[in-house]
């Protein structure tokens, strides 16, 4: 680590030390956080749909085509579950700061 990522890192600090000092501050710092990881979420559950999406067009036999539409409708399912989970974790812990 050189001296400048040390310097930037305590700026990132205190940076989130100030906004954490308010309710406004709190709610943005959470909103960021969640919407960053609905982003990181949604992109890899869309990589997997497509890869899964791939593989059902290179099935040739009746069982693969099966395992690559079993595979798209976990992947389907899996990634709403963790982004829907995700969001809702996002809003109790706003409804936790707030009150």
């Amino acid at each position: 680590m050189r001296l400048w990522h040390l310097m930037g890192l305590i700026f990132l600090v205190a940076v989130i030390f100030t906004l954490g000092r308010d309710p406004v501050g709190l709610v943005a710092m959470i909103v960021f956080v969640v919407g960053v990881g609905e982003t990181i979420l949604g992109t890899t559950a869309v990589m997997a749909l497509f890869q899964t999406l791939g593989a059902l067009g290179f099935a040739k036999t009746l069982p693969a085509h099966a395992e690559a539409l079993a595979a798209t409708a976990v992947v389907l399912v899996v990634a709403t579950l963790v982004m829907c989970s995700l969001l809702f974790v996002g809003i109790w812990v706003i409804q936790v700061v707030v009150v």
